[in-house]
């Protein structure tokens, strides 16, 4: 999403192809650096653990039916690329 000298702001979009409410985790993975913060707009955060140079985020609020939610996060020092990115143990796509 935007970068700058130190750090970026990425973002993982998803969309729940399913015909039922869930919830989701994204896991993402770096080399090296560090998480700042991550947040999704304008619903109920969810819980983030961090794991040396990667987070795993679980969903405070389920996604309806065809509905999407974009998990925002801020990290220093590392490359905008990860190592490993999931949701739902799904590999990430669109890099």
């Amino acid at each position: 999403m935007q970068s700058f000298d130190g750090g970026f702001i990425g973002e993982v979009s998803m969309v729940n192809a399913s015909t039922e409410s869930r919830g989701w985790t994204v896991v993402l993975e770096f080399s090296g650096g560090r998480l700042v913060t991550t947040w999704v707009e304008g619903v109920p955060q969810g819980t983030v653990q961090q794991a040396g140079s990667g987070f795993t985020y679980v969903s405070g609020v389920d996604v309806r039916p065809g509905g999407s939610v974009s998990l925002r996060f801020h990290m220093e020092r590392t490359s905008s690329t990860p190592r490993v990115c999931t949701v739902d143990g799904v590999r990430c796509s669109g890099f």
